[in-house]
């Protein structure tokens, strides 16, 4: 697959997805909440999708806003994301929900600036909220965002913070759905592009592939 084959490679994946991706996701459900959706993407940092699922639907009961989320004890917020690990989140989702209240009425903002203002929101959350709260024309890369277009399209980088992946990313992006772009984009990683053993055979990019040429040839 090559760059210029952008159009084509997008609409492969988008077919693949509609086939395959983890549409039963909670935090992807089509009533999830904005904040819901933030409280996701917070938990999702360095965590599976699998492990973020044993907490988020009772966590998102429990604390559906921002002010209840500020109004329960801090231990308890601890105690409900301990089996997430990185117990800074707890930090993250006060602090965050402070900043919602005191500047934005408690509702999540729906630009760039104002989400990485929010405690713990960097780039590619920022991004990822845009797209999946907002609806919004917004690409993000994370490693198996980036590892997937590196191999794809024979990228000498594959690092999340090279501007080489997120212009990349920016120019595949569909206009109207980088919501189900980024979703197809994660489930690839995690279901055939993997970091180890990538499951080549079923790849609908097999044949095109930089990396399963260059693979093919070392075998």
């Amino acid at each position: 697959m090559r760059v210029e084959d952008g159009d084509e490679f997008v609409e492969t994946l988008l077919e693949w997805y509609a086939e395959n991706g983890r549409h039963d996701l909670p935090w992807r459900d089509p009533d999830a909440s904005r904040f819901e959706i933030l409280i996701a993407e917070l938990m999702l940092q360095q965590t599976s999708a699998e492990q973020v699922t044993g907490v988020y639907d009772e966590f998102v009961e429990q604390y559906p806003t921002a002010g209840a989320v500020l109004a329960a004890a801090e231990t308890d917020i601890g105690e409900a994301i301990e089996p997430l690990g990185l117990r800074k989140r707890t930090e993250y989702f006060r602090r965050a929900s402070a900043q919602l209240l005191a500047r934005h009425d408690g509702r999540v903002p729906d630009s760039r600036s104002e989400l990485l203002d929010l405690h713990g929101v960097g780039e590619y959350t920022a991004a990822s909220v845009l797209a999946h709260a907002h609806e919004r024309d917004a690409s993000a890369v994370d490693t198996n965002v980036a590892r997937v277009l590196a191999r794809a399209f024979g990228s000498e980088s594959a690092e999340p913070e090279s501007p080489e992946m997120w212009d990349l990313s920016d120019r595949l992006a569909p206009s109207g759905r980088c919501d189900d772009f980024l979703h197809a984009l994660i489930d690839f990683g995690a279901a055939v592009c993997t970091a180890r053993d990538p499951n080549c055979e079923s790849c609908p990019f097999e044949a095109a592939c930089e990396y399963e040429t260059e693979r093919s040839t070392d075998e």
